[in-house]
């Protein structure tokens, strides 16, 4: 089975995703990937190259999904442990062929000009992944700076001159200070003209097709990065998606079929990025304004998914994960007939396996307790009886899956 999607707009969506993470500072990689492909214009970049810095300058902070790390990034211009997230960041993009080739420009994107001239990367490698470097610590410097950034932009070119031939390669440094001589480099940041501009470098399509692994391979990426906000909820996504799969053919759906049900379940929090870690991992009851918060994160996950092409089943069967068979579920209130199978297994395995998983708020339920939980949730019309009793016919596999110490 193969699936065609337009890659391009994956990784714009998937940057969009990104962007919650930061909770109060969105756009941070959208305004990166605009002014490092802006200096690569000035450095006479190929078309190719241009594309490929796009799409790495939206990606560069993928390994990235903890507000508190988020933080980090956002200050000064190094910090301790900096490398890490771009060796996570490197990692995931290299699980998925399509995005393999951006690897080495993520993994090196906060590596000094110094230090890259020691490495074993072509001299083109060594250009973008500065550029990232860069377009980076210039567009945090002006968000730290606030205000009307006509104003600071003279304080902001100072450092880059400043650190031309240690921390920003010289022909790189000088790129982008050229590029950066007029207000309309700076007014493009803003959030309008920005949309705008990025709207224009997705404005034809680039579909192409995915086979079954890939589509997995995408999903797991994704997954990755919404279950490392938490320690909480590490390996959540892939676990429910294991379980998913394995009530998926019990159920009766083909082999494919499955799949993408485990693809669906491997993306159905993604909406949790916007959710601050301090929500996620806090110990007592929610406030009103906590709960308020956390139950927005299946109506974010729809509104990431369904701008994908290709992707209209897949959306609704991860979105529709807290939807309710007596309508009473949140935030669409779908109800009966109108929520199909695959979301109704969805909803199982995720309430499966969260109550097998440690919280912050709880320890691991023990599985007679758990089964009795959700056999309480099919008497209020909360989950699908009919996919309970399979569970229970296949309860020893699932909660194998459930409860597994690693998930790939």
């Amino acid at each position: 089975m193969t699936m065609k999607i337009d890659l391009r707009r994956v990784v714009y969506v998937l940057a969009d995703a990104l962007d919650l993470v930061g909770v109060d500072d969105e756009a941070h990689g959208k305004r990166v990937a605009f002014m490092a492909v802006r200096a690569a214009d000035v450095l006479g970049l190929t078309p190719a190259d241009k594309d490929e810095l796009l799409l790495a300058g939206l990606l560069h902070d993928c390994g990235v999904s903890s507000t508190r790390e988020h933080g980090d990034l956002a200050s000064g211009l190094d910090w301790d442990g900096e490398d890490a997230h771009c060796e996570r960041g490197s990692a995931l993009v290299l699980k998925f062929r399509p995005l393999a080739h951006l690897a080495p420009l993520i993994r090196r994107h906060h590596t000094h000009a110094i230090d890259l001239e020691k490495l074993d990367l072509t001299d083109r490698q060594k250009t973008m992944a500065n550029l990232i470097y860069l377009a980076d610590r210039v567009d945090v410097l002006a968000v730290a700076e606030g205000g009307d950034v006509l104003m600071v932009r003279e304080r902001i070119c100072g450092i880059v001159r400043d650190n031309l031939g240690t921390r920003f390669r010289v022909d790189v440094g000088q790129a982008l200070l050229e590029a950066a001589l007029h207000e309309e480099f700076w007014l493009t940041r803003e959030p309008r003209a920005l949309t705008a501009w990025i709207g224009r470098q997705f404005w034809d399509s680039h579909p192409m097709t995915l086979t079954l692994d890939e589509l997995e391979s995408l999903g797991s990426m994704f997954a990755t990065i919404v279950d490392a906000k938490s320690p909480f909820t590490a390996s959540h996504s892939h676990r429910v998606a294991a379980v998913a799969r394995i009530l998926s053919v019990a159920a009766g759906l083909d082999d494919d079929r499955a799949r993408l049900v485990g693809v669906a379940a491997l993306l159905h929090d993604i909406g949790k990025l916007r959710v601050p870690d301090a929500v996620l991992d806090k110990k007592g009851g929610l406030d009103v304004g906590e709960r308020c918060t956390m139950v927005r994160h299946a109506f974010d996950t729809w509104q990431i998914l369904s701008r994908i092409e290709g992707f209209e089943e897949i959306s609704r069967w991860a979105a529709f994960h807290h939807e309710c068979v007596d309508g009473g579920g949140h935030p669409f209130g779908i109800r009966g007939s109108e929520l199909a199978l695959e979301s109704r297994i969805v909803a199982v395995a995720d309430v499966f396996q969260a109550l097998r998983q440690d919280r912050p708020y709880r320890g691991r339920m023990p599985l007679e307790q758990t089964m009795s939980v959700i056999d309480g949730m099919v008497l209020t019309g909360k989950l699908d009886g009919e996919l309970v009793r399979i569970l229970q016919d296949s309860l020893g596999e699932c909660d194998a899956a459930a409860v597994a110490e690693a998930a790939t």
